[in-house]
């Protein structure tokens, strides 16, 4: 359906914007359905508490684990940065220790520094604890940085 012009700076309404939504979404149906943190809210802190004490965190939910394709050349200059190409786009976020994104908004990480427990996303500055179950699949950097 189209939109009204009068209304086009609201979300969604530019067909390039259209598009990422339905990258998206076709993003979510394709990739290796995963479980992440099946723990209650509080218990999911602890953790997130437990393996990184004094670090921000962020509880999120409906979640992919986008693994970058990138070039043996990329990859060096990622890695020698202490990265991994890797990053989580989320649609649900529950709680922000920070309170830098509100619940029910939606966050792209910046790349991996480490994952573990099967949901401690782990970059310079945030634990994001994927909770509930996600996807995992494989895509090349325009269409990770296209989603926002």
């Amino acid at each position: 359906m189209l939109k009204d012009a009068s209304h086009s700076n609201r979300f969604f309404d530019r067909p390039e914007e259209r598009m990422n939504l339905a990258g998206f979404t076709s993003l979510l149906s394709a990739g290796e359905k995963t479980s992440g943190c099946q723990l209650a809210n509080p218990d999911a802190v602890a953790l997130a508490n437990l393996h990184f004490p004094s670090r921000a965190y962020c509880l999120v939910a409906d979640w992919a684990i986008l693994d970058i394709e990138v070039t043996t050349r990329q990859r060096k200059a990622i890695t020698d940065r202490g990265l991994i190409p890797a990053l989580v786009y989320a649609l649900t976020v529950i709680e922000d220790s920070k309170g830098r994104f509100p619940p029910g908004d939606w966050v792209r990480t910046t790349l991996a520094v480490s994952f573990t427990h099967g949901c401690l996303f782990e970059t310079k500055n945030t634990i994001y604890v994927l909770m509930g179950f996600g996807r995992r699949l494989r895509t090349d950097l325009d269409i990770a940085l296209s989603l926002c």
